[in-house]
């Protein structure tokens, strides 16, 4: 029992007790009282500090310890429409895993992303901001170029971080979800190179679950079903005919003005469910390595999207290019710990900004003050923000089934609205969008809101940069 005393003498005792619980803390406790008969014979220092080290032992044992804090995995899908998942309605069979996820959590069925591309919707869920506040939005007029995040803000892995998280990013799109836009602020580990494939990144993700101990905060950013479309067999062919004279890249077809007939349309409608079905497949391995690792049941895991993408409607493909449905309209998927309001299919609208209040709130951290967003169940504003590759201003307010755009600046402002109950598909819009007195009012008031100057420097994109771009349709 000496090495026990000199333990219990010490400040390992406080370490080693919880680990102690259990049958090795029985047999503990067993030898000193066995000593105990003698100790009591001869008060000697060795055996009053056994006698201390078991009244610690004991109370360590037996006093309720403080549940762990659960883990957080926030997976954003790149280019991922709503419509186009089997959870919400399509007509094929596209996302089984994000299916069986849905079981556990709940579905938001009309979530809308704050922006619609990459950069600024990034931005709004590691910040909490809408785009014009946290400043991560396309330079006027450059189409293929952002500010990084304003660095007076706070993110959220730096929040975590803060709290005793293991922060860990693994990112597919690393050419604008990347360092050099600000997002890997507050990230022990940020991995963005070399992780464009699917499977590559699950398989990435899952290696580095089983080597994890403590609470973490796990990002993963899947690049597809971003262009080029080129999901492997079988998934090229599972949903339509495949056309490999047509190619991958929808964009293409569209900015060259070329007719995108029927039958091209099909093809790349075939193909980008294809690389949907491939994400999935992604997902569902992050998914499995959860629960072989016994972190799934407590874990907080959100899926969602960063916005959507045009497939020919109204002329029109990719994205980053106007804010209609097809581009705003995203998944959004949230098992909350212990799968708490499993299966549950919440139709309000809501924005994707609340996914940080929501990931706050359910780890019981205050917010940040002044920020804009809400938790998922607490009625908030839902607004869109964009920056045109023309310069414009472009920012999108919702009340009940209207819709309203605003487009451009000072004399030049316009807006139109849609009612999307009449016209989900947004072919004819409203004769007068001031009629929408409401939403018109509190749009404008959002509008001439004072925002915050965004020190950020302009960013440089060097040539390896630019060439992944134009592989990603970004560039012609």
């Amino acid at each position: 029992m000496t090495w026990i005393a000199r333990v219990a003498g010490g400040r390992v005792l406080p370490t080693l007790a919880p680990a102690l619980c259990g049958p090795l803390a029985t047999g503990i406790v067993r030898a000193v009282r066995e000593d105990t008969k003698t100790a009591m014979r001869r008060l000697t220092t060795r055996s009053l500090l056994g006698a201390f080290f078991i009244g610690t032992l004991v109370t360590s044992c037996s006093a309720p310890r403080a549940p762990a804090p659960p883990d957080v995995v926030l997976i954003v899908i790149d280019t991922l429409r709503a419509d186009h998942l089997s959870l919400y309605g399509y007509e094929h069979a596209t996302s089984p895993h994000l299916d069986r996820l849905a079981k556990d959590g709940v579905t938001y069925t009309r979530a809308i992303s704050t922006a619609t591309w990459t950069v600024p919707a990034h931005g709004s869920l590691f910040t909490g901001y809408w785009p014009s506040y946290h400043g991560a939005e396309r330079v006027a007029g450059n189409r293929m170029l952002a500010y990084p995040l304003n660095p007076e803000l706070e993110t959220l892995a730096e929040i975590l971080a803060e709290r005793g998280y293991h922060a860990a990013a693994f990112v597919g799109n690393g050419t604008y979800v990347s360092a050099l836009f600000g997002f890997a602020r507050g990230f022990a580990e940020f991995t963005n190179e070399g992780l464009e494939h699917p499977p590559t990144l699950a398989r990435t993700v899952g290696d580095w679950i089983r080597t994890r101990r403590d609470p973490v905060f796990l990002f993963a950013n899947v690049l597809d079903p971003h262009e080029p479309y080129a999901p492997p067999p079988p998934l090229d062919t599972r949903f339509a005919e495949k056309r490999a004279d047509f190619g991958t890249m929808i964009t293409t077809v569209v900015n060259e003005q070329r007719p995108l007939t029927p039958e091209m349309r099909a093809h790349f409608i075939g193909q980008y469910d294809g690389e949907i079905a491939l994400s999935d497949a992604a997902l569902g391995t992050i998914l499995e390595q959860l629960k072989a690792t016994g972190r799934y049941d407590d874990a907080l895991v959100i899926v969602t999207s960063d916005h959507g993408e045009l497939l020919g409607e109204h002329g029109l493909a990719g994205h980053g290019v106007a804010p209609f449905e097809p581009e705003l309209h995203v998944p959004l998927v949230v098992k909350y710990p212990n799968q708490r309001r499993a299966g549950e299919r919440v139709q309000r609208r809501v924005s994707t900004l609340a996914v940080f209040a929501t990931i706050l709130q359910t780890l019981d951290i205050s917010p940040p003050a002044g920020i804009d967003a809400r938790p998922l169940d607490v009625a908030h504003p839902v607004w869109v923000e964009d920056i045109s590759g023309a310069g414009d201003r472009i920012r999108v307010g919702y009340d009940g089934s209207y819709k309203v755009v605003e487009t451009g600046q000072g004399d030049t402002k316009r807006r139109t609205a849609y009612d999307l109950a009449a016209d989900p598909e947004e072919n004819h819009a409203l004769g007068d969008a001031t009629a929408l007195g409401p939403l018109h009012s509190s749009l404008t008031a959002f509008s001439q809101a004072p925002r915050p100057v965004n020190p950020a420097a302009r960013p440089v994109i060097d040539a390896e940069d630019a060439a992944k771009l134009r592989a990603l349709g970004y560039l012609e």
